[in-house]
């Protein structure tokens, strides 16, 4: 019988371990995150703690007390090889007296699926999940359509329980892991250009902030893309087509009404990615 998911007592530092170990049905106690948006709405039950830079920088001692605190057994680090790289943290946190497991993404999805499984006794899991993941990869590769169309990505970050003073809306800027991952096997181009503010910083791998929403008309997308909170973006572009009808009407992603609400894709989640590429492909190819 299929093993149900189970609640470990330990902290993941990374979201990438809190994904693949997601996927062989283990969660934690406690987790530190900080590239995907919303993460306390994928994990409601999951004590987050903060972001990966704030832990090791100058809140390395929340992790310390949390560990104590809540009488955890182990602590599992993301190796990115990249910065920032938690698994930098081992040493100083074993000499603190915490154990440490460090997961491997330096090698391979595969590889880090198979290590999770041996961290985690979900060895058989592993391979099951590493095999299914490459099917539906390719799945997902050989239909895919080429549609070449001028795609702006928006997305909508809000605060559970928040009012609309909460709301955020950012904009994935050209060259950014969508670009890579999405947009380019599908032939199409990020036009989010215009809508960018050159003194305005880029987060969370190639995410801006929009302050104003300004520039749409002269990026004129084909299409648009809604992810993370999708009620973000269309309140943004219903008072645009309020305000600016005649411009509106102009914008062919909104005179054809090609407005997706799309997942969110970033390296931050790779096991999404399969399924991901598939939406995306069919909701552009429209």
């Amino acid at each position: 019988m299929k093993r149900g998911p189970s609640l470990l007592n330990t902290i993941f530092v990374g979201d990438r371990v809190a994904d693949v170990a997601r996927s062989l049905g283990c969660y934690p106690k406690a987790m530190v995150g900080g590239q995907v948006p919303m993460i306390e709405t994928e994990y409601p039950f999951v004590c987050q703690l903060d972001c990966v830079l704030c832990i090791m920088g100058a809140k390395r001692k929340m992790l310390l007390n949390a560990y104590r605190k809540m009488d955890i057994d182990y602590v599992v680090l993301e190796r990115t090889g990249g910065d920032p790289d938690p698994s930098g943290m081992a040493a100083e946190l074993e000499a603190e007296g915490l154990a440490v497991r460090v997961l491997d993404f330096t090698r391979g999805l595969e590889h880090a699926i198979a290590e999770a499984g041996g961290i985690f006794g979900r060895e058989k899991e592993a391979v099951k999940v590493a095999a299914e993941y490459g099917r539906q990869l390719e799945a997902a590769q050989a239909n895919l359509p080429r549609p070449g169309k001028r795609v702006l990505v928006l997305l909508g970050i809000s605060r559970p329980g928040a009012g609309a003073q909460e709301r955020y809306l950012l904009a994935e800027t050209p060259g950014g892991f969508v670009d890579t991952a999405l947009l380019a096997p599908l032939g199409c181009e990020n036009v989010a250009g215009p809508l960018l503010s050159p003194t305005e910083e880029t987060v969370m791998g190639g995410i801006q902030l929009l302050r104003e929403f300004k520039g749409l008309e002269e990026a004129n997308p084909d299409a648009i893309a809604l992810t993370g909170d999708p009620l973000v973006g269309l309140l943004a572009l219903r008072d645009f087509a309020r305000e600016h009808p005649g411009q509106a009407a102009r914008i062919p992603a909104l005179r054809d009404h090609a407005v997706y609400a799309l997942p969110h894709c970033c390296d931050a989640n790779p096991m999404s990615y399969p399924h991901s590429l598939a939406l995306w492909g069919q909701a552009l190819a429209g």
